[in-house]
């Protein structure tokens, strides 16, 4: 028992380590994955979205993510040559006895390119730390006696991010982890050298909007550290009127998900995912649930007003 303790404990280690967070809803989270994101609707003002994550459901201990962001664009009065938008993000991941932290604040740039595209760019640039709880482990156990009673790091960390768009498509490129820094500071250190691994996002989705109120919004969401296969995301949602949003997203083949999206009141949505594992694993990795809640122009720029005109050079980005 002590030995499978050890083999969990390990692989959890070298799991949290080397991965970084990932979203079922990485369009409405879009700002986590990309400092770019944040300000592409010139108009939207204020961002302000809270979220949660809760994985392998009915297990101790299981690995859970918590986040808060907020961004504010920097509308220009009268040159709609650029605009900037200015944001901070807090994270939060724990699982078993590891526990991860996250301060960012962040910069964007946007630019128009021609009438119709844009370009972005923006950096976090803040600090993480790692800890582990020793409170959650049997003192039988040999890990307790090997592990310090108040065992944590900080490390400064960056994240770029680009973003070309329009009105009706994204794609987004990030790189998390960019800084390989080691695990480990003075004396104290997690695993055997380790080293946190680059991460690479991209991701891509087009608008389709339909005559009868419905926008559908299919969406590629691709992770890679660089040294293993790539995770591809397939996503699509489906908006009615801007208020209600449905879609489903396959991952890898492993997961496949359910997402349901409202809008009430004017500028906050809501958002549920339920991720359902279908690989051969399926018994040993349970379920995932996730909830996001935002005050956003998610949905109420989802489509041009009619009637309504912009002056010259201040289009309505709805992304």
């Amino acid at each position: 028992m002590r030995s499978l303790t050890f083999i969990i404990t390990l692989f959890s280690l070298v799991s949290f380590a080397q991965q970084t967070t990932q979203y079922t809803q990485f369009t409405f989270n879009k700002y986590g994955y990309n400092p770019a994101a944040a300000g592409s609707n010139i108009n939207s003002g204020i961002e302000v979205i809270v979220g949660g994550r809760q994985q392998w459901i009915g297990f101790d201990n299981a690995p859970t993510t918590n986040f808060l962001s907020a961004n504010y664009t920097i509308k220009p009065q009268r040159s709609y040559k650029r605009w900037h938008n200015l944001g901070l993000y807090l994270s939060r991941d724990k699982a078993g006895i590891f526990r991860s932290e996250s301060y960012y604040l962040s910069y964007t740039l946007h630019l128009p390119l021609t009438n119709k595209y844009n370009i972005s760019f923006g950096v976090f640039a803040g600090v993480r730390n790692f800890a582990l709880d020793r409170g959650i482990i049997s003192t039988s156990d040999p890990v307790y006696g090997a592990t310090y009673p108040s065992y944590f790091f900080t490390y400064p960390d960056f994240i770029p991010g680009i973003r070309l768009y329009s009105k009706k498509f994204f794609i987004d490129v990030s790189i998390q982890q960019l800084y390989k820094n080691r695990l480990s500071q003075g004396d104290k250190q997690i695993g055997n050298k380790s080293v946190l691994a680059q991460q690479l996002y991209i991701s891509l989705g087009k608008k389709f909007f339909l005559d009868n109120g419905f926008t559908i919004v299919p969406a590629i969401n691709i992770h890679s550290s660089f040294v293993n296969i790539p995770s591809m995301e397939l996503n699509v949602m489906a908006y009615y009127k801007k208020r209600i949003g449905i879609g489903a997203t396959l991952r890898n083949k492993d997961f496949i998900s359910g997402i349901f999206q409202i809008r009430f009141f004017k500028n906050m949505t809501a958002g549920f995912a339920y991720d359902y594992s279908i690989n051969r694993l399926n018994k040993a990795t349970p379920n995932t649930v996730e909830f996001l809640l935002g005050i956003t122009p998610m949905m109420t720029a989802m489509g041009a007003e009619k009637g309504k005109h912009n002056v010259a050079k201040c289009p309505n980005f709805d992304f």
